[in-house]
């Protein structure tokens, strides 16, 4: 018995040592990247309000100002997976799933099916964990160097109408699964994620042939000065929050 507990702590320790550090993820924040880092006490996140300027990929870390600590109040292996529980401003307890995918060299991130936010108790949380399924993830963080591969990419400014059709097409109906699935403001996510969950979806859109560092302003100010006077392309850039209505 003790044998098998030794193996079993062989094989949770690299995944749980491989998860810390710094990590990348899409964004439709200010910048199309968010940064985080992760250690043993707490997930540093860079914020998502438009007040904030976003630490750039290659830039100095952010202020204090600049990111969220969000201290991690416990920690729950379960389902093959470890999930930090965290409490909010608010008093609310919530939790986020972490699951290391090895040959990618990426993380996972976000909790599903029973482990909603905004829980009460602490007891709450670490039910709903035990519960999750998994099936559903939101956000993928990444290693800066893997993000820098997309540099050899198309910029978006590039696209073609029928192609940037195509992803806002995707993109919305990304998010109506999602919001579907979340229960429309039953179970809302803890609001530092939103932007990431919107920024994942987005980059996930588009081709694999553009590059989704070029997911900003700047560069999609092209396509929709040249295809938004189509009644479908401008409803669709409306739905995604693009331009007004």
């Amino acid at each position: 018995m003790l044998r098998c507990f030794y193996f079993l702590l062989l094989l949770i320790a690299p995944a749980a040592f491989a998860q810390k550090g710094e990590w990348y993820t899409y964004s439709t924040g200010k910048a199309p990247l968010c940064h985080l880092t992760i250690n043993d006490d707490e997930l540093i996140v860079e914020r998502m309000d438009p007040a904030f300027r976003q630490v750039k990929m290659m830039g100095q870390p952010g202020k204090d100002g600049e990111q969220e600590h969000l201290k991690i109040i416990k920690k729950v292996n379960a389902n093959d997976r470890v999930y930090m529980i965290f409490l909010s401003a608010d008093n609310l307890y919530f939790c986020t799933t972490l699951k290391y995918f090895r040959k990618q060299d990426s993380l996972q991130m976000f909790c599903a099916d029973g482990a909603d936010d905004g829980y009460k108790t602490q007891d709450e949380a670490v039910a709903a964990a035990k519960k999750d399924t998994g099936t559903h993830f939101s956000i993928t963080l990444f290693r800066k160097e893997q993000l820098q591969e997309q540099k050899r990419h198309t910029p978006v400014a590039k696209i073609t109408e029928a192609e940037f059709r195509d992803a806002l097409q995707q993109f919305t109906q990304y998010m109506d699964q999602f919001w579907q699935y979340r229960g429309y403001g039953r179970y809302e996510p803890y609001h530092t994620w939103t932007n990431l969950i919107y920024g994942n979806a987005f980059a996930a859109s588009f081709d694999p042939r553009f590059d989704k560092l070029s997911l900003n302003a700047k560069n999609l100010k092209t396509p929709i000065a040249q295809y938004g006077n189509d009644p479908a392309i401008k409803k669709l850039l409306q739905d995604a929050g693009l331009v007004e209505e």
